[in-house]
Parts: structure tokens; C-alpha cells; sequence
């Protein structure tokens, strides 16, 4: 029995689209769970001591992730790393991405800090992805769910 190459990108693409789909769907809960938390307290005032000891301005800011939003993030990325291992995914950092390596945008009244993420699924790779953290730079806060986007198959 021969197998069509436009059946094996089919079943290929079908695979791809479910398991983004629950990725995604995975940082929302992840972001929702935070948001509901008492962690978010606690990083909220873990924000204000770092950046009231000048963080920001300091020439740590540009090569040094927040490490009030880079907990955070781990812990919105708990369901997302779970849903991960579920379909036999693993990824070319530690999540969310390589701070310096990724970019930050200005988006109406917050920045988006953008990561990418090389997915592998039994040790070949899948595609890579662009991990987007809305958040805030004056105060505490991500004002919406990460969004996950494929930028490239493989």
C-alpha cells in the first residue's frame, strides 16, 4: 500500500492544529489559574520591592529577565508544559524562551515581550513557535492571556 504525500501533510497539519489548540487553550487556564492565585499577590509585591530598588532602570534590565515575571511566568506555563508532555513535545529552551534572545513590542498601553520556542516531538522537529507575554512595565500585570502563533513547520 502506497501512502499520498498530501495524505501524510494532511494527517501531519491535523496533528499540528489539535495540539496547538490545546496549547494554547493550556496558557489561558495557566493565565486565568495566576490571575485567581495568591501568587499573584506575592509577585504583584515582589514587582514593587525590585522595582523600587531601580530594576528597571539598572543596566541589568536589558539582559536580565524581571524575576517577578519570569516566575510567573513558569507558573502560567505549568498547564502549557503538561499539555506538552502529553503529546510527546519538548522544546529547544526552558520555557518561556530565551529572555535574551527574545523581543519586546509596545502594543496600546502594554509591551509584549515575544519568545521563541523549536518544538520537537519524538526527538525531531516539529515547528517552531512564537511564545507572546502581554505585560505591563510601570506596574504589575498581564493584561491578557499568552498568545501562541506557529511561525514555522518543519
Amino acid at each position: 500500500m502506497q501512502t499520498n504525500i498530501a495524505e501524510i501533510n494532511s494527517v501531519e497539519s491535523q496533528f499540528i492544529n489539535s495540539i496547538y489548540k490545546e496549547l494554547q487553550d493550556s496558557l489561558i487556564q495557566g493565565w486565568e489559574d495566576f490571575n485567581t492565585s495568591e501568587n499573584l499577590k506575592i509577585f504583584s509585591g515582589f514587582f514593587e520591592f525590585i522595582f523600587k530598588a531601580g530594576f528597571d532602570e539598572s543596566q541589568y534590565r536589558k539582559v536580565i529577565p524581571n524575576p517577578a515575571y519570569d516566575n510567573s511566568a513558569r507558573l502560567i506555563g505549568k498547564h502549557f508544559l503538561e499539555t506538552a508532555r502529553k503529546f510527546e513535545l519538548h522544546f529547544d529552551e526552558i520555557f518561556p524562551g530565551s529572555f535574551s534572545e527574545s523581543q519586546e513590542a509596545q502594543k496600546e498601553g502594554f509591551e509584549v515581550r515575544i519568545f521563541k520556542l523549536q518544538a520537537f516531538y519524538r526527538n525531531k522537529p516539529l515547528c517552531l513557535f512564537l511564545l507572546k507575554f502581554p505585560h505591563y512595565h510601570e506596574k504589575f500585570g498581564f493584561p491578557l492571556s499568552p498568545e501562541l502563533e506557529i511561525l514555522e513547520l518543519y
